[in-house]
């Protein structure tokens, strides 16, 4: 009997001791230009889904560091480790189509989010309109001028899918008011610094010949504002329209008056997580974000694209989109 007990306990003792793992049933990679804050934010929602909290999948990221070569090289790595599937947001949107044709030629589904890939073989695409919101800011700064003026464009990568959709919808409202004359565009890659740095060329260059800017996205926006600033000029003075809707940009909408779009982190990371889990799971798959409650529809997870919708931040609702 005394043996028998002792036996209990040292089994109790090496159960207590023992950890419990559980595998990840998908492993899914997550694949971004680069980390921005927008891009940042962006992996942080995937990395909040429910499946990812609860060890269903398990994420890799792979920094692209604004690099069209970087990220093909990771796509070959991610095929080489047999991941379930990949979430990909190219620098380069020509670039992208061999890498998204490897992938799938090795039987890896990609799902594309935030900035495309011109390739018809990605799983789904989740991402806003660039024509529309470039088309948008420019249609509230053509307002705020009264149609009438001079205007300069910082714009993201050259060939980054919203520097070339959202200069879309920019050229296509610039085209319907011949008053609004474009002084220069020119990159700065979606950077704060290189935003200053061009802003403050045109400013020694042009002046107070400017009297507008547009900005591809908030980060250059902010630069901008911060060139004007120096050169003791208000966005009362110059107009500054951006995308983006990052929390310095929201608060500068409060106390600069900048315009800018607001554009979902969580519906697009979340929403391309679960559209990765079903390319991986199949068609019974049902998704567990709370986008698909209201302001997305699942339809099956079929839907070639997914659009996410963008909202114009005001000084009257940017309380609500500041963290």
């Amino acid at each position: 009997m005394k043996h028998r007990l002792m036996m209990l306990a040292a089994t109790a003792a090496i159960l207590a001791s023992t950890t419990v793992t559980w595998a990840a049933q998908y492993k899914i990679a997550l694949m971004p230009f680069g980390l921005p804050e927008y891009m940042s934010t962006f992996v942080n929602e995937i990395q909040q889904h429910p499946l990812v909290k609860d060890g269903t999948v398990e994420i890799t990221v792979l920094d692209g560091r604004f690099d069209a070569s970087v990220q093909s090289n990771q796509m070959d790595t991610l095929i080489t480790q047999k991941v379930d599937a990949i979430i990909f947001s190219p620098i380069d949107a020509d670039a992208a189509a061999a890498p998204v044709a490897r992938a799938q030629e090795a039987g890896i589904p990609v799902v594309g989010a935030v900035t495309r890939a011109n390739s018809d073989l990605l799983f789904a695409y989740v991402g806003t309109n660039d024509v529309e919101g470039g088309a948008n800011i420019t249609e509230h700064l053509v307002e705020e001028l009264g149609g009438k003026g001079n205007v300069v464009i910082l714009e993201g990568p050259i060939g980054n899918s919203p520097q070339l959709l959202r200069r879309q919808g920019i050229d296509s409202v610039l085209a319907k008011n011949p008053d609004i004359k474009l002084l220069a565009s020119k990159t700065a890659n979606w950077s704060r610094a290189e935003g200053l740095a061009v802003m403050e060329n045109w400013l020694s260059l042009y002046g107070d010949q400017i009297n507008g800017v547009i900005a591809q996205n908030d980060e250059m926006a902010l630069g901008a504002i911060q060139a004007l600033e120096a050169k003791g000029l208000t966005t009362k003075q110059v107009k500054v329209v951006s995308i983006d809707g990052i929390q310095d940009a929201v608060r500068a909408v409060k106390t600069h008056g900048l315009y800018t779009l607001f554009k979902s982190a969580h519906h697009e990371g979340q929403g391309a997580l679960d559209l990765a889990v079903r390319a991986a799971a199949g068609d019974s798959y049902q998704p567990k974000a709370d986008i698909w409650q209201s302001d997305m529809k699942w339809n099956g997870g079929t839907a070639k694209q997914y659009n996410v919708p963008w909202i114009a931040v005001t000084p009257e609702n940017a309380d609500k989109f500041l963290k």
